[in-house]
């Protein structure tokens, strides 16, 4: 019996289909700020980055937060961690959802770079079908963003951060709540939480 457990095939994650990078695919804006001498090794900014269960949830813009949640989901044998984020709203909009697969693509001594896509769901908000469905049915109130791909990349030589994000958000957004305060309201908080980096 222990022998037949050893032999048993080990549980594959589940299939999962990322929304293609297309141009147009929705809003593009980016920051880049400096360290300002802050030591930050390339390890822990990667270390950082791929830790959402530990993102700061402060960062809020005229009364809405921008991440009000945020968990991962599966660490996948392929080299993506896959995780769930949920924004704030108000009376004028709705929270917004989505699960990205995020993943370090270059990692040396003096540089690292990590990127993310949106994974491939269907269906309406509270009955969304694909691999990570529950958590966005979970929420059946928020709106599921249908596009959101980008990545941070780290200069340790340069001395920068930078920051990028191509979104659209889905349903009906007020142009305010798509402004470059709003959208980089969460990196900025946790460059500051994490190191201390303020613009």
């Amino acid at each position: 019996m222990f022998l037949a457990l050893l032999c048993l095939p080990a549980v594959a994650a589940p299939a999962m289909d990322l929304v293609p990078r297309a141009n147009g695919g929705g809003k593009t804006m980016s920051t880049t700020v400096q360290t300002k001498g802050a030591d930050i090794s390339t390890a822990a900014f990667v270390a950082a980055i791929m830790d959402c269960d530990h993102y700061p949830l402060g960062a809020s813009v005229m009364g809405v937060k921008a991440l009000i949640q945020c968990k991962t989901l599966e660490k996948r044998d392929d080299g993506y961690t896959v995780i769930y984020q949920l924004t704030g709203g108000n009376m004028l909009v709705s929270s917004r959802e989505y699960v990205i697969a995020m993943k370090v693509v270059e990692q040396t001594a003096d540089r690292a770079r990590v990127e993310w896509d949106l994974v491939k769901h269907d269906g309406a908000p509270g009955a969304m079908t694909g691999p990570y469905a529950s958590a966005l049915n979970a929420h059946a109130d928020a709106v599921y963003t249908p596009y959101n791909t980008g990545g941070w990349t780290y200069d340790k030589t340069a001395g920068t951060i930078a920051y990028k994000v191509t979104s659209n958000a889905g349903g009906t957004v007020p142009d305010w709540l798509v402004s470059q305060d709003a959208v980089m309201a969460f990196p900025l908080e946790l460059l500051k939480t994490r190191w201390g980096v303020i613009p």
